[in-house]
């Protein structure tokens, strides 16, 4: 039986208030039983008054006085009375009396009291409820074990007693990609029977275990099936364990069933030592998409650290510190988490188990394999996998807890099937085989080649492997490293501040809320990383995400850092992973910005320290020192180069001495151009052919109209020059024939026809150098036309000379 304070008594919600008590039947210290009559009073209420309705008399009401007796809902000592005789309550939230009760079933479990073994999931006339006084669900492995809010104050409080005592804190341990990683594609256990596999290595310690599950046959009738999951331990987990559990009190909380946790933890502590059956899984949270600290400590989680990898399903709690998902096997994820929004956090820079998407049509994105054979980082994609549409549909639409866990296991479901069907490993590692093959291709000379195949037929048709230098998956992980570290400093930190508070006020003086708050010390800690750094990203965040949805942007600004959109005059650093974006490039033309690579940034949040800068800094685009014109910089402005693609420039100009550009297509470009320009272009055209055609008959005119002699000999020696330096520009074209849509002399154009969205008015020695440049372009296109059909060797030479100076125009 529980000794808890006495048992406050009120009127019910329905009573009509106000009340007079006109009567107390039981005295102080008296016993009271269920249901017994205590109190009397009286109460008023409005009723209707009989009329005769055929004499037309109209309904009325009148305020009638009624009597009524209050019954205990509860058994026990009727310890004081708070009213007297002739006393008016009209508050129901008034006490009126207290009784001490023998138990307040403060415990319960599967509708009993734990402590008296009485039932309290009876509900009566008198609208008091056992169950609704133990709310709380402070259990790891059961929902039916629940508390009241009292009991749950005091089990915190003796368990932080004992923490302090032992100088410890709690630790909340997520299980996928935290600290293991699992699969369920059979190619692992291939791989491990095979010691001649390049990936031998790296499975020949992963564990694994079988499941009896629910899964789902053709439509979606339920049928159980068994389950092999693969389980890799992040590198360093034992000694992880071994060092924290001396520091902490290790709980786990994951969004996997409970079977599979009980499995895992088997694996990950197989004596009991550092978990015991602190384990918590989505069978008992009460939540499948988020996780809340309050679902184990509903009174205080001032003593609480969290480790995950997801920060969204913590809503980005203060108390938790995200760590580097761990993606051993290549493009699984997290087997478990399906059902939630992919992640668009950017994968770490130096992580060699990059996730690749596998798509639902068992298709795998091909990826790109560098010298080490690692595997190098695919573009993100940003698109939420088909496999989350009805989950999150049925979210949306409020559909109650069952249904939601119905499809939540059908989605589960179907992506463990497809694994274990498909087997995405395989076939990856099939692709890194292929390029391997190519590559040795191309280091042979035709003479030496051999057929190359990944392996022979047997009788059996077995296919043998013979070994590949290359692999797909590496164990050298090391994030554990980091994050012991940032746990001791954060155990530390708090224990230095309860030290100086028990020097100051003593330890038996100091109550619940004097204590230091893990919320409050851990988010100064990791402030002072970035704390004066105002950030801006470029070509990191996902196309489509929004600022502030983005997890780098909240991870980031947990660490102190201001994210900002633009390249503001407060930007510090401009954070990026190539130099070729507009606002890196803009960056760079400002001394006070740091231009630095994705790397600096998870190098900083590892050590919770900043790093400096100077092995990090991107290399200074070429061409990136020279001045930009202030009318450039503003049209640079205003562009949103996020959504704006990289052109290869590289490519296009290798493209043009390769010799496989089709002259003739792009020629026939160029005069559909040219003939759908406006009216008011092609009127130009035809005056400035016609003064241009009209030049040599109107030189006399000209000069009879110009008052100094010699300016008009000079005029004509220019325009001599310029129609030498056209007619060596015609031949030029003419022998290299090579016309590219407008582009052979857009270098050589004035800068108002360069940017089209500048327009002023020319003056008459402008109009004529306009017309003539467009006449220019028109003979250089004729001539470029007849040169594509001269086969003559000997201009070879002179097509180099003009692809080089084409190539220099374009860059």
């Amino acid at each position: 039986m529980d000794q808890s304070e006495p048992t406050p008594l009120r009127f019910p919600s329905s009573t009509l208030f106000p009340v007079i008590v006109t009567a107390l039947l039981v005295d102080e210290t008296s016993a009271v039983d269920k249901h017994m009559p205590i109190l009397r009073y009286k109460y008023w209420n409005m009723v209707d008054v009989p009329v005769n309705e055929a004499n037309g008399e109209l309904p009325k009401k009148v305020e009638e006085e009624f009597f009524g007796t209050f019954e205990s809902p509860i058994k026990g000592e009727l310890k004081e009375w708070n009213v007297t005789i002739g006393s008016e309550i009209s508050d129901p939230n008034f006490v009126f009396a207290r009784i001490l009760e023998p138990c307040t079933h403060s415990v319960q479990y599967a509708g009993l009291c734990a402590l008296c073994g009485a039932k309290v999931d009876e509900v009566d006339y008198t609208e008091f409820s056992n169950q609704d006084r133990a709310p709380i669900a402070m259990s790891h492995d059961s929902t039916g074990l629940k508390v009241s809010f009292d009991e749950a104050q005091r089990m915190e409080k003796s368990s932080s007693s004992q923490l302090l005592k032992n100088r410890k804190l709690i630790l909340v341990v997520d299980l996928d990609q935290t600290v293991i990683h699992a699969a369920v594609d059979p190619t692992i256990e291939k791989w491990q029977s095979d010691p001649s596999n390049p990936n031998y290595e790296a499975v020949k310690d992963v564990q694994s275990f079988v499941l009896l599950e629910e899964g789902y046959g053709p439509g979606k009738v339920p049928v159980q099936t068994h389950t092999r999951y693969y389980v890799k331990l992040r590198p360093g987990l034992k000694e992880f364990f071994e060092q924290i559990h001396n520091l902490y009190e290790m709980h786990v909380y994951t969004m996997a069933t409970r079977a599979y946790a009980v499995a895992i933890a088997k694996i990950i502590d197989p004596e009991g030592k550092y978990f015991g059956d602190r384990i918590l899984s989505r069978d008992e949270s009460g939540s499948m998409a988020q996780k809340s600290l309050k679902r184990l400590f509903p009174v205080s989680t001032a003593m609480v650290v969290i480790i995950d990898d997801r920060g969204d399903v913590w809503k980005w709690s203060p108390n938790l510190i995200k760590v580097v998902p761990y993606s051993f096997f290549v493009g699984i994820g997290d087997i478990n988490s399906s059902f939630l929004p992919q992640q668009n956090l950017t994968p770490p820079p130096d992580s060699v188990s990059i996730e690749a998407v596998v798509k639902d049509d068992a298709k795998v994105e091909e990826l790109p394999v560098d010298a080490d054979g690692k595997v190098e980082e695919p573009k993100e994609d940003t698109e939420t996998p088909p496999i989350h549409i009805e989950y999150q549909a049925a979210e949306e639409e409020g559909v109650d807890s069952e249904e939601l866990l119905a499809i939540q296991s059908f989605e589960r479901s179907q992506l463990i099937e497809s694994q274990k069907h498909e087997s995405p490993l395989a076939k990856q590692q099939e692709l890194i085989e292929q390029e391997e093959e190519k590559e040795e291709q191309k280091e042979h000379t035709p003479e030496e080649e051999t057929p190359v195949s990944n392996g022979t037929s047997d009788s059996n048709g077995t296919l043998e492997h013979k070994p590949y230098h290359r692999k797909l998956l590496h164990d050298d992980d090391t994030e554990l490293v980091n994050l012991n570290h940032a746990l001791t400093s954060v155990h530390d930190e708090y224990y230095k501040e309860y030290d100086k508070l028990v020097s100051k006020k003593g330890a038996d003086t100091l109550t619940e809320q004097d204590l230091p708050d893990i919320g409050v010390i851990m988010p100064r800690m990791k402030r002072r990383v970035f704390h004066d750094c105002v950030i801006l990203f470029s070509g990191v965040l996902p196309l489509g995400v929004a600022l502030d949805q983005a997890d780098i942007v909240q991870w980031v600004r947990s660490f102190g850092a201001i994210v900002v959109a633009e390249l503001i005059d407060t930007v510090t650093h401009v954070i990026a992973v190539k130099n070729g974006t507009a606002k890196v490039r803009r960056a760079f033309e400002r001394p006070d910005v740091k231009v630095v690579h994705l790397k600096w940034l998870y190098e900083c949040i590892a050590h919770w320290k900043r790093v400096p800068e100077e092995n990090f800094y991107l290399e200074r685009p070429e061409g990136s020192d020279m001045p930009i014109p202030e009318d450039e910089r503003a049209k640079k402005a205003a562009v949103n180069d996020d959504n704006v693609e990289d052109i290869d420039t590289d490519s296009f100009v290798l493209s043009l001495n390769d010799g496989k550009i089709d002259w003739n297509e792009i020629n026939k470009e160029l005069d559909e151009f040219m003939n759908s320009s406006d009216e008011e272009d092609s009127n130009e055209d035809e005056d400035s052919n016609d003064d241009n055609d009209s030049d040599d008959d109107d030189d006399d005119e000209d000069d009879d109209d110009d008052d100094d002699d010699d300016d008009d000999d000079d005029d004509d020696e220019d325009e001599d020059e310029d129609e030498d330096e056209e007619e060596e520009e015609q031949q030029t074209a003419s022998r290299a024939g090579k016309t590219i849509a407008g582009k052979t002399i857009s270098s050589k154009r004035p800068p108002d026809e360069q940017d089209g969205s500048k327009k002023r008015a020319f003056s008459d020695e402008d109009s004529d150098e306009s017309s003539k440049r467009r006449k220019q372009t028109h003979d250089l296109e004729q001539n470029g036309n007849a040169g594509n059909n001269s086969n003559d060797d000997d201009d070879d030479d002179d097509d180099d000379e003009f692809a080089a100076e084409l190539e220099k125009d374009l860059l």
